[in-house]
């Protein structure tokens, strides 16, 4: 049993049932039933499918789909035969399950506890986003229809979603954890709807502190307390530039001091920046935390939230500064060409020449190798021996 002591905002529960079970042939009797039929039994014949989670409500909403908000006559009915013909080829019905805690549905201002209303299109749309991400997953999409309804009592405000497959592609009921992951998630954060406060978080690290990084050369006097390690760092990273990336596995042995010279410039020009992502990230977990409940299963989805942005932090500067050290490198590389190039142009001409005699016989001589089984023309073989021989003469006199 768990000892959370937050309630989750969202809960979802799901399980199936095959054809042959009365709790199939119930929903299909309720898709069409008279909306103005009140008995208490009617509204049961759709609550068997959920008796686990369910008390009676004392409201519920008509039924909508991924195409309506509130059927009329002729689609229930169109609905009901799709529903019929799955039972008749003996698909699974998937049952799920949405439930919502109504305090923080009212903080995030989808339900007014004073006039116990909700915002039902609000709600439609959500459970068609986790509907649509449901069947993705499970290649669903171009089979199955689904049909479902939002439900009231005194305690907690309920979705309640019914799938089947006219024309079965699967006879295996259990989905994936992860679908279901997928399907609470999407819930979640449409409701939530924290995009504009991950923009900012993402805007602070890579613009607020990265961007400002790229802008900013480690080798200014002004950075002189962090060239010993920049420098150190460079002289001992892989000789093939193309793992100079932070996430390279070679680059595993260095990564630690890439951090430390990355927290050390963080520390100098972003201190304020970075106490700010702190406290931004704070708030994040803290709102997931309400979203998904302290539960064993639940915390893994804010658990790392926080260390997984401050590790993309690091990732982004460590690959900033390792940019830095290509262009370094290129900036050495050329400096060194310079330097042999004005060395060369200092030398005696003679050995010059005798330096490119030198490479010129080497060069047919590799030619000569390279192409030896292949030559058939006994006069050109001589004639290339001669060649050669002649370019001997010719360094030796000099």
């Amino acid at each position: 049993m768990s000892t959370s002591s937050v309630i989750p905002g969202v809960v979802l529960k799901t399980k199936f049932v095959t054809s042959d079970k009365k709790a199939f042939q119930d929903y299909v009797d309720y898709v069409d039933r008279d909306e103005a039929k009140k008995e208490q039994e009617v509204h049961e014949k759709l609550f068997t499918l959920y008796q686990d989670y369910m008390d009676n409500p004392d409201k519920t909403s008509s039924l909508f789909t991924q195409q309506s908000n509130h059927l009329n006559d002729v689609e229930k009915k169109q609905l009901k035969k799709l529903f019929e013909k799955a039972q008749k080829n003996n698909s699974i019905m998937w049952q799920d399950v949405i439930t919502f805690h109504n305090p923080w549905l009212q903080e995030n201002g989808l339900y007014d506890a004073h006039t116990h209303t909700v915002d039902e299109k609000k709600l439609m749309e959500i459970t068609r986003q986790s509907m649509k991400e449901m069947l993705k997953r499970e290649r669903l999409n171009e089979s199955a229809v689904w049909s479902a309804a939002i439900h009231y009592n005194t305690g907690n405000i309920h979705i309640h979603i019914a799938t089947v497959e006219p024309q079965p592609t699967r006879e295996r009921g259990k989905r994936k954890p992860k679908t279901l992951d997928a399907m609470k998630s999407t819930v979640v954060n449409q409701i939530l709807n924290r995009g504009e406060e991950h923009q900012k978080i993402n805007e602070l690290i890579r613009n607020g502190m990265v961007g400002k990084k790229k802008q900013d050369s480690s080798l200014r006097w002004k950075n002189r307390d962090i060239q010993p390690l920049f420098l150190q760092i460079y002289n001992h990273l892989p000789e093939d530039k193309r793992q100079w990336q932070y996430s390279y596995r070679t680059l595993k042995p260095m990564k630690p001091f890439i951090d430390v010279l990355s927290q050390k410039y963080i520390e100098k020009y972003h201190r304020n920046e970075y106490q700010q992502l702190l406290k931004k990230l704070d708030k994040e977990v803290e709102e997931l935390k309400k979203a998904y409940g302290e539960g064993k299963g639940d915390e893994k989805r804010y658990k790392d939230y926080k260390q997984t942005k401050i590790d993309d932090l690091y990732k982004r500067m460590g690959n900033a500064f390792l940019k830095e050290m290509k262009d370094y490198d290129k900036q050495q590389q050329q400096i060194k060409r310079m330097a042999e190039s004005k060395k060369q142009s200092k030398r005696p001409a003679s050995f010059n020449q005798k330096v490119s005699m030198h490479f010129a016989l080497k060069k047919m001589e590799r030619a000569f190798k390279s192409e030896y089984d292949s030559w058939k023309n006994q006069q050109h073989y001589e004639r290339l021996q001669k060649e050669i021989e002649h370019h001997r003469q010719e360094e030796r006199s000099y």
